[in-house]
């Protein structure tokens, strides 16, 4: 038996607990996932909803589809009443298992929750045979923190660590209008843009997955020759090019609407002079119900080509606002250059989250 399987072999035992077997090479994984988000649904849909703009980049089951499924992630969802949580094992050799909180009734009961799930005799048989030993808590806020900073010994896991995070927040409409000296930078590259007299077409992302993730891979290894680093993980963008070009015939063939919309699932592919040349995408955040915030996933153009990243990310943008959103939350920022671009579109507020390391005391 592999350890893969092995692994999925306990963690079949545990109770309350979602796990697939198999890898996402087809749409059989999210057709379970969807079958046992269908028996919570009527508790998890009265636990307290986050506010509009405060709503973390996690809270999105089209989230957890894309970043906590492509391999080497061994995804798995936890509930207990009052709690969802998300987790995954993150390293090949599982060494370390992230989790994050989409759903709670108040951070004390997260916790909570997640201190008996850790002490489970199943999933402590995993942590402990395959020495699992780094543990992160994703997108957590300051209520989080403080709890545990002053647990003493409220719970089986100490904090190690803290990494804060900056999600960017922008009111769709003020960015769109471009209205004032503030937006002068964005004003003049999209001016550049049209100036050059560049032939765009856009075209579905189900007729264009394999120049798509051409596109991916070409960015990620320019990008890293010119800058010695990529933002791009090329995994899960290509994922996302793979599984939500026909997703929404998926979903509407499953009868899911009582969960998640597929029709709110955007994405834009550019053809510059006749090549593809751009890819956005992204998904509504908020479980369950249509929020006002949209989760800007997915943003690749060619960088050979001056100004089309911003003509491109303005362009998808419109379209998220046709569809009725208010709010765009693009993500952390890892490096001081992105930080800038973003800078550009004006964000109203940036919403400060944490990553916290934990280790168990025993």
């Amino acid at each position: 038996m592999s350890d893969k399987e092995d692994i999925n072999k306990i963690l079949s035992k545990t109770p309350n607990l979602w796990n697939i077997k198999n890898k996402p090479n087809d749409f059989s994984y999210i057709d379970s996932l969807f079958s046992y988000l269908s028996k919570i649904k009527k508790d998890i849909s009265k636990i307290s909803k986050i506010g509009t703009q405060t709503i973390p980049y996690n809270y999105s089951f089209f989230h957890y589809i894309l970043y906590y499924t492509y391999y080497p992630k061994e995804p798995f969802i936890f509930y207990k009443k009052d709690s969802l949580i998300f987790g995954a094992f993150t390293d090949k050799k599982f060494k370390q298992v992230e989790f994050s909180f989409p759903l709670f009734q108040n951070p004390s009961t997260a916790l909570n929750h997640l201190d008996q799930f850790l002490s489970n005799k199943e999933f402590y048989s995993i942590l402990k045979k395959y020495n699992t030993k780094n543990i992160l808590l994703r997108d957590i806020d300051d209520d989080f923190v403080n709890l545990l900073r002053n647990s003493n010994n409220n719970y089986n896991f100490r904090l190690k660590s803290l990494k804060e995070l900056n999600y960017n927040i922008y009111d769709l409409k003020k960015t769109l209008d471009l209205t004032g000296e503030e937006f002068s930078n964005l004003r003049w590259h999209l001016n550049k843009f049209k100036n050059n007299n560049y032939k765009v077409e856009e075209i579905p992302l189900s007729d264009a997955v394999k120049p798509v993730i051409h596109l991916i891979g070409k960015w990620r290894k320019k990008a890293t020759r010119d800058r010695g680093f990529s933002y791009v993980n090329v995994s899960s963008d290509k994922l996302a090019a793979r599984l939500f070009s026909n997703i929404e015939k998926y979903f509407l063939s499953k009868n899911v609407k009582n969960l998640v919309d597929p029709e709110n699932i955007l994405s834009k592919v550019l053809k510059i002079n006749g090549e593809v040349a751009a890819f956005s995408l992204g998904f509504p955040l908020g479980l369950f119900n249509k929020q006002k915030i949209f989760a800007h996933s997915v943003g690749i153009s060619d960088i050979s080509i001056s100004h089309l990243a911003e003509y491109a990310q303005y362009d998808f943008w419109k379209k998220v606002k046709e569809k009725g959103y208010q709010y765009i939350n693009d993500g952390p920022t890892w490096k001081n250059d992105l930080e800038t671009y973003k800078n550009k579109f004006r964000p109203i507020k940036k919403e400060k989250y944490y990553w916290a390391s934990i280790s168990l005391k025993k």
